[in-house]
Formats: C-alpha cells, structure tokens, sequence
C-alpha cells in the first residue's frame, strides 16, 4: 500500500494500531468463518505473523494445505486461502482466525499489485476475483 496521501496513511495507521494477537489458537467459530467468507482477511498480517515466528519456505505451503507458491500469493493478495487453508494458517501461527481479520478490511483491485509479496509493503487486500475462487473451494 503506497501511503504516500493521508488517506492512505490513516488507513494504514488503523490497520497497524487494530493488530492484535487475542490469544492461542482455538478451532474457529461461526463469526470467525463470516470474517473470511467476507473478505475481511488481512496479507500484511499473515505476513507479519510469519516473519515473527520465523516460518517459510515450502514447509509453510505443506503445512496450511497448500503448493508453493500459494502462501507467498497469499501475501501479495493475489491468492486467497481456502477456509480449510485459513484454518491450517491460524493453527500454525498458533493464533485464532479472527487474529488474521480486520473489520475495515475489504476486497480492493490495485493496478500495480506486486506478484509476490515485498518486504516492507503493507498489503491490506486481496483481489476481488481471489476472493470469490477461495469462497467456491473445498479445501
């Protein structure tokens, strides 16, 4: 996300003040499965929970159901985790599901989105298209 206006600062501050790890992970609930199904899944704190617990590689792939290189998509918002997926992420990162979501979140199309994920960039969305593949998919 480029901050360079304020509202895009405003936004990014938000997203950045909002960020909070409620606790371990606990299987999700209903309301936990809405926030995804509507979009509300964060790529700049999925990234941020994996830098932190020094999680990458394939391993990471292999571990949330997933192919290299679905979880770097999923960082850059390219690719949005199936429920299952989602699920498998939170358990990893031992954190729960709503963890991963905010409320302000929302499905955004940006011309120059990057290919995979880049260091330092603060990516609040995914694309809106990746969100309705991830909705129809049973894994």
């Amino acid at each position: 996300m480029d901050a360079g206006s304020p509202e895009n600062y405003a936004r990014l501050k938000q997203f950045a003040c909002d960020f909070v790890v409620s606790g371990s992970y606990v299987e999700p609930d209903g309301d936990e499965h809405e926030l995804w199904r509507a979009g509300k899944l964060v790529p700049w704190y999925i990234s941020h929970l994996l830098d932190n617990g020094r999680h990458f590689g394939s391993g990471v792939d292999i571990a949330c159901h997933a192919e290299e290189p679905a979880v770097d998509l999923w960082e850059a918002g390219r690719l949005c985790p199936s429920w299952d997926q989602t699920v498998a992420l939170a358990r990893l990162l031992d954190v729960r599901v709503r963890d991963l979501t905010h409320p302000d979140a929302r499905p955004h199309h940006h011309e120059d989105r990057p290919r995979y994920r880049v260091r330092d960039n603060a990516i609040l969305s995914f694309e809106p298209s990746v969100l309705q593949a991830a909705a129809s998919s049973t894994t």
